[in-house]
């Protein structure tokens, strides 16, 4: 029960049309790896692909991190409120 409470917090909710954060957001934050540290996952090069794109989210897991799933990169990566500019 507590998971279930912690997801109802969370900012985003499955099927949530949003915006991934800009190009210029990932340029002006990268560290010498070309990752961006948001809490303890990581923006990776691989994702950029997505900036200041619209995307759904397609899952919501609320466990130590709050980390969302989106049905354009089918799950592959953990996205958090950090890497999300808002709602579409």
């Amino acid at each position: 029960m507590k998971q279930l409470k912690m997801m109802e917090n969370m900012k985003y909710k499955v099927g949530d049309k949003v915006r991934i954060k800009s190009l210029d957001w990932y340029n002006e934050n990268r560290d010498k790896t070309n990752e961006i540290e948001c809490g303890s996952v990581y923006f990776i090069p691989d994702m950029k692909v997505f900036c200041n794109k619209i995307v759904t989210i397609s899952s919501v897991w609320s466990t130590t991190l709050e980390i969302y799933h989106i049905k354009e990169d089918n799950g592959r990566f953990n996205w958090t409120d950090d890497m999300i500019e808002g709602l579409a």
